[in-house]
């Protein structure tokens, strides 16, 4: 993809909470491409603090198969955090048909129209439909994977010399969350100047391609330095194999199990050992 400011192809419309995004004419050809891309558009919407209806062009946009993965699964983050609704227009029949694709496997609704003004029109009716009332609160944004948000996520059991980790429902999709996350583990664990067994929720954790190197290293590091013995728990099928991919390159036991009872046991087990 040629350099393009992409901060001129954002356009915020306060009259009627509409965020227009413009992909006209764009290629993604590999995922550095969606997350410059993607980067921009999620610090323009830190930067309004609030959630808006997503207008978007799709108009001659082609998104590689090398692109896809980062580009589905960046595009699902920004959504859950600050989209009230989203309309897509104009969208080739390669891309139409992938997008509508997507939106079978993650169960969510496309809303592919042939024009702009269908679009805004969709929009216009989901905002009629949310009563006065309640429209301030909808404003307000949700960051599943924010620092702010993940500093509750991570738990210290005295007694059992357990730390637990949640990651459940969490995307991670490049390298900055990782090392965000990470950051915030590390300094939690110093503090306390103590070893711990760890207990890690995976619950519908997506890790992306471009996030595993940083994971895999930050992990490793992690329980080198604070690690009395790691259980691993709920992993989705994808996840599930990806660590036992990681655990035989670098030679540890992944210690994977169905949940939380049984990661408990199994610490029990390592403590007899």
């Amino acid at each position: 993809m040629a350099d393009i400011d992409f901060a001129d192809r954002l356009e915020f419309h306060a009259d009627n909470d509409v965020m227009e995004v413009d992909f006209r004419n764009m290629t993604f050809k590999v995922s550095d491409d969606v997350h410059k891309v993607y980067d921009e558009v999620e610090r323009q919407l830190k930067s309004r603090g609030k959630k808006w209806f997503f207008l978007v062009n799709y108009h001659q946009c082609k998104i590689m198969s090398e692109a896809w993965i980062a580009f589905a699964h960046r595009g699902k983050i920004v959504n859950i955090g600050y989209s009230l609704g989203s309309a897509r227009f104009a969208a080739g029949s390669e891309t139409g048909d992938e997008i509508l694709e997507r939106s079978r496997e993650e169960k969510f609704d496309p809303n592919l129209f042939s024009s702009r003004k269908e679009a805004l029109d969709y929009l216009a009716g989901l905002r009629s439909n949310i009563p006065e009332s309640e429209f301030e609160d909808r404003l307000k944004p949700s960051l599943p994977d924010d620092l702010a948000t993940f500093t509750d996520r991570i738990a210290f059991h005295e007694e059992m010399q357990v730390m637990e980790v949640d990651f459940s429902n969490i995307s991670f999709a490049t390298s900055s969350v990782v090392n965000r996350v990470y950051d915030e583990i590390t300094d939690q664990i110093a503090q306390t100047r103590k070893n711990w067994y760890f207990i890690v929720n995976y619950a519908n954790t997506e890790i992306l391609p471009e996030a595993w190197y940083t994971w895999s290293e930050r992990g490793k590091k992690l329980n080198q330095e604070f690690s009395l013995g790691t259980v691993r728990f709920d992993p989705r099928e994808e996840t599930r194999q990806k660590i036992l991919k990681r655990a035989r390159a670098d030679e540890f036991n992944p210690n994977l199990v169905a949940n939380r009872e049984d990661a408990l046991k199994r610490v029990d087990e390592m403590k007899q050992q």
